[in-house]
């Protein structure tokens, strides 16, 4: 299967795209750590970790946040959002269709409609993966596909707070 990455060479982007590619790309160095999709029970589903970061390990979090979770649920209410100072990291947190998914950032990234946009990207992958969710099926290759739709997600996120 070809990929993106493979025909991208082959293509000439205007320099307004190339542009706004590079401009997305400083902001996802800059702000962005990573996406997870996991079970409830801690499995990830979909990953994507966007800066080489060996501070944290993505599976590490996943089961961490999963209890968190289970136990908010059982306990205190719903955990929305983590700050762990250590690592000058945030992560937002949404649980719903027995997934969760999580987004780590700095703490000085904008806000605005991120949980809207985290519940809209939730929806999108329950939606696109119901079938092989309800099957219990755990192969991280079968969600790669989300790639797609998180990119063009990341991009309107970042239109609609006016930093592109």
């Amino acid at each position: 299967m070809i990929t993106l990455e493979q025909i991208k060479p082959y293509f000439q982007v205007s320099n307004e795209i190339h542009a706004i590619n590079l401009k997305i790309q400083r902001i996802l160095d800059k702000y962005l750590l990573g996406i997870f999709v996991a079970r409830k029970g801690g499995d990830i589903l979909y990953s994507k970790q966007f800066q080489n970061n060996s501070t944290f390990n993505l599976h590490l979090m996943s089961n961490f946040i999963s209890a968190l979770s289970l136990f908010g649920e059982e306990n205190i209410g719903d955990i929305k959002r983590i700050f762990v100072e250590g690592l000058n990291l945030t992560m937002n947190i949404v649980s719903k269709h027995d997934l969760i998914l999580t987004i780590l950032f700095r703490p000085d990234m904008t806000q605005d409609f991120l949980d809207e946009e985290i519940h809209k990207g939730l929806d999108m992958f329950y939606n696109e993966y119901k079938t092989q969710i309800e099957k219990c099926l755990t192969n991280q290759a079968i969600y790669q596909k989300f790639d797609d739709k998180m990119a063009v997600l990341i991009h309107s996120y970042l239109v609609r707070i006016n930093a592109l």
